[in-house]
């Protein structure tokens, strides 16, 4: 029983590790070309695993989910909570999905306040976002 216990266990840690390095990673982004889109922000959400925004294109045709690091290095990185509000016309810059789905990386927000470079890079070796 004791090596049966210990296999699943053992098993249990490895599933746990490989869905951690899963919803961690930005494989899913095509990291070589980055992209810009604009139009309205219409959900801006600084919670826990990642800060999440999504915009509406300009022609109304398609809403982007944005995806970004998660609120404590956005906190630690000085990027200020009110850097952008539902309802402002905003661009965004960032990483497209590899599959075509209307999502991205976040890497820099432009408002009419100003601009706000979150990330000016993503490498496969980073683990916390």
């Amino acid at each position: 029983m004791g090596k049966f216990r210990t296999g699943v266990v053992s098993a249990a840690i490895l599933l746990s590790a490989t869905i951690a390095t899963a919803h961690h990673s930005f494989a899913r982004y095509d990291l070589e070309n980055s992209i810009e889109i604009n139009g309205t922000l219409t959900a801006f959400s600084i919670r826990n695993p990642h800060v999440t925004l999504e915009l509406t294109t300009s022609d109304g045709q398609t809403t982007w989910h944005i995806e970004s690091m998660n609120p404590r290095r956005w906190d630690n990185a000085g990027i200020p909570r009110d850097v952008a509000a539902v309802g402002e016309t905003v661009t965004i810059i960032g990483w497209p999905a590899e599959n075509g789905d209307p999502s991205m990386a976040l890497g820099t927000i432009i408002t009419d306040r100003g601009t706000t470079v979150v990330r000016d890079r993503i490498r496969q070796g980073d683990r916390d976002r």
